[in-house]
């Protein structure tokens, strides 16, 4: 399923992981995911999901493929190739998705920032309710001193 406002989509050929083939797929960007598809508005069973959060980078590729249009999605794990149906389509695409890849991140950050302030009010909430500190405990072996004797 989707997740998040369909920011762009539309039909890119897309390699495949183990064959090195290109299939054609309906790509679909939203505000943190990368999705393909089979089928074009089916968006049920995606092929492959990328975390726009984990995207490094976003760029041509046609010196890599050798294909015209290309780009690539660069992720930990693997890096995605891409071919547009033209040049401007390409380009549409990398921006987007470089857009998007650097809005995820700062709403991570924010979010990130958030659940500190968050954590930061609980334990000041904390320290305030709790006990004092007992006093340190008293020596028992000590004797107390004794006053001379004075005789009137």
């Amino acid at each position: 399923m989707l997740q998040g406002e369909i920011r762009k989509q539309g039909w890119v050929y897309k390699e495949s992981a183990l064959l090195r083939q290109y299939r054609k797929r309906w790509l679909v960007l939203t505000p943190e995911r990368l999705y393909t598809f089979k089928k074009e508005r089916i968006y049920d069973a995606p092929t492959e999901e990328v975390d726009l959060r984990q995207c490094g980078t976003v760029k041509s590729a046609d010196d890599v493929t050798n294909r015209p249009f290309s780009f690539t999605v660069q992720v930990p794990e693997r890096n995605f190739f891409l071919v547009a149906m033209s040049d401007a389509e390409r380009n549409e695409w990398v921006a987007a998705i470089g857009r998007a890849t650097t809005e995820s991140r700062r709403v991570r950050s924010y979010s990130e920032e958030v659940e500190y302030q968050e954590q930061q009010a609980r334990l000041a909430a904390l320290n305030r309710n709790k006990p004092a500190a007992p006093p340190p405990p008293q020596d028992v072996d000590v004797v107390p001193q004794r006053r001379p004797a004075t005789f009137t």
